[in-house]
């Protein structure tokens, strides 16, 4: 050994070394902030993180089939769809694993879990365990089963079974994209008729990138005059501004049905004015599903951007008009750059917000409104098919990592000029 190293173990095993070490440890500064927030990084961990986690691993979980279907899988793991109706054994491992799943009582699982993976499954994979009694043996299962459940010749529902010998599965993630596999196992696009998700993810990212605009066009001249009034008229601004927030978004989304319906007062003011012979159709329109996002929205818009105007100081502007520039340039090229940050900071909280609406588009929007998360509560409330909600809410999730992205890059990008 080296006289370095000799150094390093003497000091190692000096007295008290290991007990100076933990102290510096457990009563740093780092280490009592640590303490401070861990209550709190717990209770997200259990009450955020963990379930969601276990929902979104909805979206790939297939132990419901591979833990009923073993023998079944097993059976055909030389079997191709192009061969047809599988052997003898297939069939009878088939009428094993059905006696087993419900002598467990997890038949009415399994049928639910193989119907959402094909439409038409679910009756008769209920029926199969009927017909799985003491009479259906290895030799006679294949007879008796195609007899009584003719559906078990389809070659797509014995590759459905095949599938199943693994506890993951990608069937709903590729129908979130629109997509299915065939028969053999190539992806391709599903029939125009249940091509329904890309669009359905482009219309949230669309209203709410518009939202989120509209949104910024709208709080930018307010925060300006929050900004520059004085007491109190200031403070009634504020109050009105922040009045949205202090009402429940049921009932803020149920007061624009009201006001824009037939009879509402929009109608009824413009009838009266004789502008209009009968009334407009606003409401369950893209029109009025903006109007009611935005007045929910625009506060978080409004206070983001304030935040940044009541800081900028005012002589920037008069200095900028003293060298030469008009309103308009010394607004745009000295303080609209200083607000950035706090529009990119409303845009971020108001585009996530929107991304996940639910209750305003379902209530206000029209049928070719809906967002994906009238999708995902759908799935998840009334057909029960967790597995495409947790798909569903995973394409959300993507969204926002590609948003945060944006975000950061902006932000990195700041940094550079202001450097």
């Amino acid at each position: 050994m080296t006289q370095a190293g000799s150094t390093i173990v003497e000091r190692y095993r000096a007295p008290g070394f290991w007990r100076s070490v933990f102290s510096r440890l457990l009563f740093s500064a780092e280490a009592r902030h640590f303490a401070l927030v861990l209550p709190l990084l717990l209770f997200i961990l259990v009450t955020v993180v963990a379930p969601v986690g276990h929902f979104l691993y909805r979206a790939i979980d297939n132990s419901t089939v591979a833990e009923n279907m073993p023998r079944t899988a097993a059976s055909l793991g030389d079997w191709q769809p192009a061969d047809g109706v599988p052997g003898d054994a297939a069939f009878a491992a088939f009428a094993e694993d059905i006696r087993a799943a419900a002598s467990a009582e997890t038949l009415g699982q399994l049928a639910q879990s193989l119907n959402q993976q094909l439409t038409g499954t679910r009756n008769m994979i209920l029926k199969s365990g009927l017909v799985v009694d003491d009479s259906v043996t290895a030799d006679n299962a294949k007879a008796i089963l195609l007899e009584k459940l003719p559906g078990l010749a389809k070659p797509e529902l014995w590759a459905l079974f095949k599938a199943g010998g693994s506890a993951y599965t990608d069937f709903y993630l590729l129908q979130s994209f629109d997509l299915e596999r065939d028969v053999s196992g190539e992806i391709r696009m599903v029939g125009a008729d249940r091509a329904i998700f890309l669009a359905a993810i482009w219309r949230t990212i669309v209203i709410s990138i518009n939202v989120t605009v509209i949104c910024a066009l709208l709080a930018l001249p307010v925060a300006h005059v929050l900004a520059s009034a004085r007491p109190p008229y200031a403070g009634i601004l504020l109050a009105l501004v922040l009045f949205p927030l202090w009402t429940s978004l049921l009932v803020r989304t149920v007061s624009w049905i009201i006001i824009l319906q037939g009879e509402g007062p929009v109608n009824t003011s413009l009838l009266y004015l004789g502008l209009i012979d009968d009334p407009l159709h606003l409401v369950y329109t893209r029109g009025s599903l903006y109007i009611a996002m935005v007045q929910v929205l625009l506060p978080l818009m409004i206070l983001s951007i304030l935040a940044v105007v009541v800081k900028l100081p005012k002589e920037l502007v008069r200095a900028a008009t003293s060298l030469g520039a008009d309103w308009w340039q010394a607004y745009w090229r000295v303080q609209l750059p200083l607000i950035a940050p706090g529009i990119v900071t409303g845009a971020g909280i108001v585009f996530v917000f929107a991304l996940g609406y639910y209750i305003t588009p379902a209530l206000i929007g029209g049928p070719r409104d809906q967002m994906l998360s009238s999708y995902v509560a759908l799935y998840t409330n009334k057909t029960l098919n967790w597995g495409l909600a947790a798909a569903l809410a995973l394409q959300l999730l993507l969204v926002l990592v590609v948003a945060m992205l944006g975000w950061a890059a902006f932000q990195k990008l700041s940094k550079g000029k202001g450097a």
